[in-house]
């Protein structure tokens, strides 16, 4: 893909910034949504969350836009995981009321609810944002990343914990321009989307987790200590994500040589989840998969998945979703976006 057509790209003011920017002089300034469109009150005290369907289409789990220049945005929250790279220039953040201040080639990953407001970025300050659906991040993804306490402890927290303090990690500029060539080539796959380019965004964001990776250990002097044992959190993860329609408590527990009482006190303090909490969460996950891309009925989904008492698949699909699982597919049964 010719990356010069991206970099131009780039440097052009988008639609969104036609829309919303203001200029150097006078940049706008918006501090929430009402009806969808960015606005802004000096009376909005809480910071707002920004739904992840203001970027999210159905069926799109990872999202890349240029940061809109000239716009100044207040403290907000994103119920997903965010990164900030910067292609050119500087970024400057206030992150849990810090100030951060991001130069070119620097990359900052965002934990869900993490409260940050953004400066108004000037006409070379290209920012590169990618958003990612927590849902994104399933067993088979986090155990490529087990080997690195870093991002499995984050990414893991992340999806299933639930937290008042919420964090971020500023990946310094690598020593070579391997990270941008990559977020230019997935740029190109989904500004320019064609034969298989989910599959090749799916590609390169394993590689800029590589590379990410990478960086942080070259800069990192000394290791964190591990918060909990994350190799086997994702080996349990994984043994749930395979057996999800049958597994019980007690096997699960055998499996990895724990007592029961001990396998719920450990997916309970680092997962913030019960083991019936997990098992529910991976049964409505497949259902939603066959709900979307099937024709089978509802019952049938129900049993598919290990549910034998309907009502009560109905009602867990809705505790979880907020719809029941007709209206779930109703809304979803669109054509696929990359």
């Amino acid at each position: 893909m010719d990356t010069t057509v991206i970099e131009k790209q780039l440097m052009e003011m988008s639609e969104y910034e036609k829309k919303y920017s203001g200029t150097a002089e006078h940049p706008r300034h918006y501090s929430h949504l009402e009806d969808s469109e960015l606005t802004f009150s000096k009376g909005i005290q809480a910071p707002d969350i920004v739904p992840v369907d203001y970027f999210f289409k159905p069926f799109q789990n990872v999202v890349f836009l240029k940061h809109p220049r000239f716009i100044k945005f207040t403290e907000h929250r994103h119920s997903f995981i965010e990164m900030n790279y910067v292609y050119s220039g500087t970024c400057t953040q206030y992150i849990n009321g810090k100030e951060v201040i991001l130069k070119e080639g620097d990359l900052c990953l965002l934990d869900t609810n993490v409260m940050h407001g953004i400066e108004s970025a000037s006409e070379n300050d290209i920012i590169i944002n990618i958003m990612i659906r927590t849902s994104y991040f399933d067993s088979a993804l986090l155990q490529r990343l087990s080997g690195n306490d870093l991002l499995t402890d984050f990414f893991v927290n992340a999806i299933y914990q639930q937290k008042k303090d919420s964090r971020y990690i500023i990946f310094p500029k690598g020593s070579n321009n391997r990270l941008k060539e990559i977020i230019i080539q997935a740029l190109g796959e989904f500004f320019h989307p064609q034969l298989c380019s989910n599959e090749a965004i799916n590609s390169y964001m394993l590689l800029i987790f590589t590379e990410l990776l990478r960086i942080y250990n070259s800069y990192s002097k000394d290791k964190e200590e591990p918060t909990f044992k994350k190799a086997i959190i994702s080996e349990i993860l994984s043994f749930m994500e395979q057996n999800y329609q049958s597994m019980t408590l007690e096997q699960t527990a055998e499996k990895f040589h724990f007592h029961p009482n001990h396998l719920t006190r450990l997916l309970k303090t680092n997962l913030g989840k019960t083991f019936i909490e997990l098992s529910h969460q991976l049964k409505i996950k497949n259902a939603c998969t066959l709900l979307e891309n099937t024709d089978f009925t509802i019952d049938q989904i129900a049993n598919k998945v290990g549910y034998t008492n309907i009502t009560f698949f109905y009602k867990s699909f809705k505790k979880i979703h907020g719809v029941t699982p007709a209206e779930y597919r109703k809304k979803n049964h669109e054509s696929p976006t990359p």
